[in-house]
């Protein structure tokens, strides 16, 4: 499926609570709870020796991918321009390859200007 065929297809289940700022809360503290859900599998991996359930981690990250679509789609957001803008701002960042001197060290006035411009 295609980046842009997701997002139009998981506004069908999505519910308009009828205000910007409660949909965006809503989208948000989603996202949230799915970043936990996943990382609950990992504690307990770590903590319990259960197995590491890599099941549960994609099923939760399609949770997530829905609910950052969906705060797209509130605010008419094309997610695959916001890709774009990501992979050009981390190739002025990095421009051969992630060093930690580069991630420290970073031109924000450049990575600014990227965002701005970016669709």
């Amino acid at each position: 499926m295609e980046i842009k065929e997701y997002q139009e297809a998981s506004k069908r289940t999505n519910a308009d609570l009828g205000s910007d700022v409660m949909n965006d809360m809503h989208m948000i503290l989603g996202m949230v709870t799915e970043v936990a859900e996943i990382a609950d599998v990992y504690k307990k991996y770590i903590a319990y020796g259960r197995d590491l359930d890599l099941v549960n981690v994609k099923e939760e990250l399609g949770d997530l991918m829905f609910y950052v679509v969906n705060l797209c789609n509130f605010h008419k957001w094309d997610l695959r321009d916001i890709c774009q803008t990501n992979i050009d701002k981390l190739k002025a960042r990095y421009p051969e390859k992630f060093t930690n001197e580069l991630a420290i060290n970073r031109n924000l006035d450049v990575e600014r200007k990227i965002l701005e411009n970016g669709n």
